[in-house]
């Protein structure tokens, strides 16, 4: 029974015979020739939990399943890759599987007399056509072939502004925010904002990111009380949040905060990315491992009450797991928070995630593991989404602080995530396949906002290291999706920013010194025009890597690939160097 968790108040759910996502579960399917019945759950759904306490506690339901189906039961945040191939709409998931995995249909939260019938309705006619099924299953499985990637189009400025025309088209003049209700907080879209803004001069795409911050923070969608934001709202005033508090979002968004505050400190934002900060490293940060929880559960009366009230009442469970993915991301956010703050505490706390992550879920070929409960080993190995986050942070935490280790390490996750998830034609599948390809799982995928993190990745990994490999490691993933991405609108927002760093001017900050001499250099490197500006901190004994003399140092180079200009001595000198070698038509 240790393998699942159900609702924290009173439930039967556990009587169903639940099996783990596995290749046992998927052999007696086929043994006894059953359906699947496969739940997607997540410790921090409110819907997930009533159906515990209803509808998998009803006995009739509970008789039916164990009676009729292979039950199998699978943690969305656990097992992303099963979530992605198998998710009907939303949280829980109820979806009926042929043994094979072939989906046949599904739901989200199914009331118990509308189960019983689906479970009656399915298996009877699954037994009278597993025949049929199976084998227009198999049909299936051997005409597939390598999608064609068709026409490769160029990377162009022009397919950018089309995914921020249609963001704009969306934006919500009266409240903010994006579409209707129910609205999400898109914390990748604010960032692509506010970076397009910053890159081209367009301050209606700054406003619109900054206007939708602002009514966040200062509506339902934030906790006032004891800070951090809800995971999204139900209404379109951002006044009715769904309670629960998600790592996720709070990465994202203290993310985007710090882009606004790094140029502007005295922002009315500040003080929210402030209380934001003390509910994470407070709340979700746990101080003997130095990572962070995955979320805190929704309670909506505990959260309509003030402080000290709540301080008679128990805190809603904090979901102590580890989940790489925002483990990472938070650690990268906590080292842009703490620069644009001037806070080392935060930079600290960032540093120590991840080398914790570094020292304790690496796997033998250097890739993170995906999930640690708390006291169990990790488990889940190669997933593209923990690599992605974690090759990002890295390169954040390097360019923040100036430590070589982190970009070392960014250096060498290169070589297993190339090896293990790169695909022939570009791009990155979504998992390595070290873990079993069961059902859908067989299917490859190279979803975009994953492959364009690590695209941008390699573009400042190009520009710090002077490789052009990596650059065209980088256009290649970036080329796959040029014919097709402004179909998908704002969901391309990551992968719209990571061509328009592709098509900058490729600028590098190199600075010659120690980590401590290179503090103000840093900082003013962040204050240049462009938002794509790279900055590395080399030792005086390791600056022939890049073909920079040992001395004078502290010294920094403002470069252009290989080419750079002249010494500057004084932090105040980097604009001057940046004006001389940036190209004078620089905004696209």
């Amino acid at each position: 029974m240790s393998d699942f968790r159900f609702s924290p108040r009173a439930n039967r759910a556990h009587e169903i015979p639940w099996s783990p996502w596995g290749s046992q579960a998927f052999a007696r399917a086929q043994r006894e020739r059953r359906p699947i019945l496969l739940s997607i759950s997540a410790v921090w759904c409110h819907w997930c939990h009533v159906m515990d306490e209803t509808t998998y506690s009803d006995p009739a339901v509970i008789a039916k399943i164990a009676e009729r189906f292979v039950p199998i039961r699978v943690d969305n945040d656990e097992r992303p890759d099963v979530n992605a191939r198998y998710n009907m709409g939303g949280w829980p998931t109820t979806a009926f599987l042929a043994p094979d995995g072939t989906a046949l249909t599904g739901a989200t939260y199914l009331p118990p007399s509308q189960m019983e019938r689906a479970l009656d309705e399915i298996a009877n006619w699954y037994a009278e056509n597993a025949n049929e099924i199976a084998e227009h299953a198999e049909t299936l499985r051997t005409s597939r072939t390598r999608a064609d990637p068709g026409v490769r189009e160029e990377l162009r400025a022009e397919g950018v502004r089309r995914i921020a025309d249609a963001v704009a088209a969306s934006f919500d003049e009266e409240y903010a925010g994006f579409g209707d209700a129910p609205k999400f907080p898109q914390p990748e879209l604010l960032e692509f904002l506010i970076v397009e803004s910053q890159a081209t001069g367009d301050e209606q795409l700054r406003n619109m990111a900054l206007r939708t911050l602002v009514a966040m923070a200062g509506g339902g969608m934030y906790d006032h009380v004891e800070g951090g934001f809800f995971r999204y709202s139900t209404t379109r005033d951002w006044s009715v949040p769904h309670f629960e508090k998600m790592a996720e979002e709070h990465a994202g968004l203290i993310r985007v905060l710090a882009l606004v505050l790094d140029r502007s400190r005295t922002h009315e934002l500040h003080a929210t990315l402030r209380s934001t900060l003390g509910y994470v490293t407070g709340v979700l940060r746990d101080p003997a491992s130095g990572f962070f929880a995955g979320s805190q559960d929704a309670d909506e009366d505990y959260y309509a009450l003030a402080l000290e009230e709540r301080h008679a009442r128990r805190v809603p469970y904090v979901d102590r797991t580890v989940y790489a993915d925002r483990n990472a991301a938070l650690a990268g956010a906590l080292c842009l928070a703490g620069a644009a703050l001037d806070d080392g505490t935060m930079v600290t706390f960032g540093a120590a995630t991840l080398d914790a992550l570094h020292e304790r879920l690496r796997d033998s070929d250097g890739l993170l593991y995906h999930v640690a409960r708390p006291g169990a080993a990790p488990s889940v190995r190669g997933l593209l989404g923990d690599q992605a986050a974690y090759l990002r942070a890295l390169l954040d935490a390097h360019e923040i602080t100036g430590e070589g280790r982190f970009l070392e390490r960014a250096l060498a996750l290169v070589d297993p995530l190339e090896l293990l998830f790169g695909a022939s034609d570009g791009g990155f599948h979504d998992h390595a396949g070290i873990e079993e390809t069961l059902g859908r799982l067989e299917v490859q995928d190279r979803p975009i906002v994953d492959n364009a993190i690590v695209a941008e990745s390699y573009l400042r990994l190009a520009s710090l290291s002077a490789r052009a490999s990596y650059r065209a490691t980088a256009e290649r993933t970036l080329l796959l999706y040029a014919p097709t991405f402004t179909n998908a609108g704002a969901f391309a927002a990551s992968y719209a920013r990571a061509v328009r760093r592709y098509l900058s001017p490729e600028i590098c900050v190199r600075f010659v010194g120690t980590p401590e001499q290179g503090d103000e250099f840093r900082e003013a490197a962040r204050r240049l025009p462009s938002p794509f500006v790279n900055v590395r901190t080399l030792a005086p004994a390791e600056s022939s890597t890049l073909d920079l003399p040992a001395h004078p140092a502290p010294a920094a180079y403002l470069c252009a690939l290989r080419t750079c200009g002249p010494p500057v001595r004084s932090a105040a000198g980097l604009r001057a160097a940046y004006d001389a070698i940036a190209a004078p038509d620089d905004r696209h």
